[in-house]
């Protein structure tokens, strides 16, 4: 057994000395120890751009007053389905009777209303209105409102198609 054991520190001692010498030896394991490098990391910034928002361009009126903005802010309100504000700028005084429900009802067939100031003269707002209506078709309208106090005190409006 003395020399078995003397054989096997004998190769022991081989495998030893050639791992540490870099001669490789076939059928002999090997423990070896992997350092996975360290992390790279970055601290570069990217630049990412600004949104660009263009307003598209308005028409103003011939004549831009406050009659008028009042106007443009009533038709802006019912295409926006705010009704309340709607009633609040006169359609309260030139619904006809029926209340706000009835008013607010009077729309439903509307999908979008365009205003088109075409003169002022004194609280006196001359406009031509197309109303688009949810089945595809227009209707036209002219005629005037007349605004007092910052609010539609009255309007006459013929359907011209």
């Amino acid at each position: 057994m003395a020399v078995n054991a003397t054989r096997i520190a004998v190769a022991a001692l081989v495998l030893l000395g050639a791992a540490a010498c870099g001669i490789p030896v076939t059928g002999v394991p090997v423990p070896v120890t992997v350092v996975p490098p360290a992390p790279v990391t970055s601290t570069a910034t990217v630049a990412v751009p600004a949104p660009v928002y263009v307003q598209p361009p308005v028409s103003p009126p011939p004549r831009q007053t406050t009659e008028a903005g009042v106007v443009v802010a009533y038709y802006d309100a019912i295409n926006r389905r705010d009704f309340a504000t709607a009633w609040s700028l006169g359609g309260s005084r030139i619904a006809g009777g029926g209340g706000y429900t009835k008013y607010a009802n009077g729309f439903a067939t509307t999908s979008w209303d365009t205003l088109t100031v075409t003169d002022v003269r004194g609280s006196a707002v001359y406009v031509v209105l197309s109303a688009a209506q949810i089945d595809g078709t227009t209707r036209t309208y002219s005629g005037t409102y007349t605004v007092s106090g910052g609010v539609i005190v009255g309007s006459r409006m013929t359907r011209t198609g």
